[in-house]
């Protein structure tokens, strides 16, 4: 049976769970769906009472009405009361503060990546990660206490920054205590859909900005203290030369696996350490310079940075787009979050029962049919609401959103492919000294 091969004992499956929480927490980033969330209205008299529903018309052209139709202008029961409602950002000069409460924490998420990678490798990756994930819990749950949305800007760049601490640091702490073949299964299984899936659901059940901030981010809460329970990365140890240390981990790892020493135990790959020509100095403080101390490392930080961006722009867009879409809110993200995580599983058996399946594969045919999809819908938003089409194509409009739903989606979970790819690639294609660094760095 092909689990049986994975050799997964007690410890991994605590790994794997922290993984999984990490995933939660990581979901601040899709929060900017639901904090920027702009609340449905109508004008009464307008020829199109259907304005607000079919999502055709354009932003300005949406403003511009509600600029004239003050004094007629009906709100909706709305599925999430966001900042936009909250602090009047919805049209008018206002409501640019919305996008920048977004680009805030997306540049704390950047900032986290370089930060936390360069401290990560150099102090450890069990105290960065207990140290990232406690300051991003805390400012998120103050962040629901925010008097006004330039505080909560401030604010979700440093839960941002540690969100980039638990794509870079723990992502690499846990790719380190599991065993190489573990790799695609813990994609597979303990993913980003599942995350979704859930943080939605906090959502929905506290359909409040306020409360969803301190929520969303307390549900990862257990991973602090799972992390303080289990040892720091052998390998780590090994690239720093405390073999004393690592042999202690390595022993603690084996008695929490219910195994004796004789447990397989992860270790550095000695074929990528010599491959990548990188020669270990403990008391050297590595940096992103590092990754060009020869060619062919330079050549794969470049590659795989560039893969990393053409990932980020289609998965962000996608993403931070998809509550504009027709139907309802929730179930949007609901379906999303829940194809995503059972298609994940497709990985896992094309990586044991196809022999010629291979990272490259993976993200090469994911990202063509990503193009093709995002292609799609582009041709048919064109096609089917051109901007002369004043009266937002009402007739067509449901049609149009069934479709374009439809497609996103399945962009979506083809992205989620190349993430994985770009991940898998990141973890096994850095050395030990630079890995944190290497994949903070192609976050960027």
């Amino acid at each position: 049976m092909a689990l049986g091969r994975l050799n997964i004992t007690p410890f991994h499956c605590i790994v794997f769970a922290i993984w999984q929480l990490g995933l939660l927490f990581g979901g601040q980033q899709i929060f900017p769906i639901f904090f920027n969330y702009e609340p449905k209205w109508t004008c009464e008299g307008y020829v199109d009472d259907d304005l607000n529903k079919d999502g055709i018309c354009s932003k300005s052209e949406k403003c511009e009405l509600f600029t004239l139709c003050t004094e007629n202008i009906t709100f909706e029961q709305t599925p999430f009361h966001s900042i936009v409602e909250e602090f009047d950002l919805l049209c008018g000069p206002n409501a640019y503060y919305a996008t920048i409460v977004s680009s805030f924490q997306f540049a704390g998420v950047l900032v986290g990546t370089v930060v936390y990678g360069h401290v990560g490798d150099h102090f450890g990756r069990k105290p960065v990660s207990i140290f990232g994930l406690t300051v991003g819990i805390l400012f998120a749950c103050a962040s629901g206490l925010s008097p006004s949305w330039l505080v909560y800007a401030l604010l979700r760049f440093v839960v941002g920054s540690s969100v980039g601490c638990v794509l870079v640091v723990v992502y690499t702490y846990v790719v380190e205590l599991i065993l190489p073949e573990q790799r695609i299964f813990l994609r597979a299984f303990f993913n980003w859909g599942f995350g979704r899936v859930i943080f939605t659901f906090i959502c929905y059940l506290l359909p409040n900005w306020r409360w969803a901030s301190a929520a969303t981010a307390l549900v990862a809460l257990p991973a602090i203290p799972l992390i303080a329970f289990i040892p720091e990365s052998p390998i780590w140890y090994e690239s720093k030369k405390r073999y004393k240390e690592m042999r202690e981990a390595q022993q603690k790892i084996a008695r929490i696996g219910g195994k004796r020493m004789t447990v397989q135990l992860p270790t550095k790959d000695a074929t990528i350490e010599k491959r990548q020509s990188i020669t270990s100095n403990p008391q050297k403080i590595y940096s992103m310079k590092d990754l060009a101390t020869n060619r062919r490392l330079a050549g794969k930080t470049a590659v795989l940075s560039f893969l990393w961006f053409t990932a980020s722009l289609s998965s962000y867009a996608s993403d931070l787009n998809s509550g504009n879409l027709g139907g309802d809110f929730y179930e949007n993200q609901f379906l999303m979050g829940a194809l995503i995580g059972i298609s994940k599983m497709l990985i896992f058996l094309l990586d044991t029962y196809v022999p010629r399946f291979s990272r490259r594969l993976l993200h090469q045919i994911s990202q063509a049919l990503v193009i093709l999809t995002f292609a799609a819908i582009m041709v048919i938003l064109i096609w089917f609401a051109s901007p002369n089409d004043r009266n937002c194509a009402a007739q067509q409009s449901s049609n149009i959103n069934v479709l374009v739903v439809a497609i996103n989606i399945l962009g979506v979970v083809l992205i989620e492919y190349t993430w994985d790819a770009c991940y898998l690639c990141g973890a096994e294609g850095f050395p030990t000294e630079l890995r944190a660094i290497g994949v903070g760095t192609c976050s960027l």
